[in-house]
């Protein structure tokens, strides 16, 4: 009786490669289309509550020209990543911003912090994304 077992590892490893060289393309070509024209730009980042003590992140609020977008975060811990999508960035100047981090301590009691940012269009057409940390 012949063994086919090797033979079949081999074609499941090829098969895998195959489908990896499908999907890799595919990725690519999907991070093509952030165009620094198209005014969607997605800031990210991490918030932290380091200044309070014993406090953990609930929420990341950004408001601009009256309207306010935000990410509820766990709240579990210190320091969060966030991520918040704006579509109609103006090119030039782009978007100001006020960002309001809200925190809540052991006890229970929100604190909170406020920064001022713009909301700009990335320089690359390789990313849509702004990276901005609040501490």
């Amino acid at each position: 009786m012949r063994d086919f077992s090797s033979r079949a590892c081999k074609l499941g490893t090829v098969g895998a490669v195959a489908s990896l060289a499908l999907v890799v393309p595919a990725a690519t070509a999907g991070a093509a289309h952030a165009n620094p024209n198209s005014g969607r730009v997605k800031v990210t980042g991490t918030a932290s509550c380091e200044r309070f003590e014993d406090s953990s992140v609930t929420d990341v609020t950004i408001t601009t020209k009256g309207k306010v977008a935000s990410d509820q975060l766990s709240g579990e811990n210190v320091a969060e990543s966030y991520s918040i999508t704006f579509t109609k960035v103006p090119a030039k100047k782009g978007l100001a911003a006020n960002v309001k981090v809200t925190c809540i301590d052991s006890d229970d009691e929100a604190h909170t912090f406020a920064k001022s940012i713009t909301v700009t269009r990335p320089a690359s057409p390789a990313t849509e994304e702004q990276t901005i940390n609040l501490k």
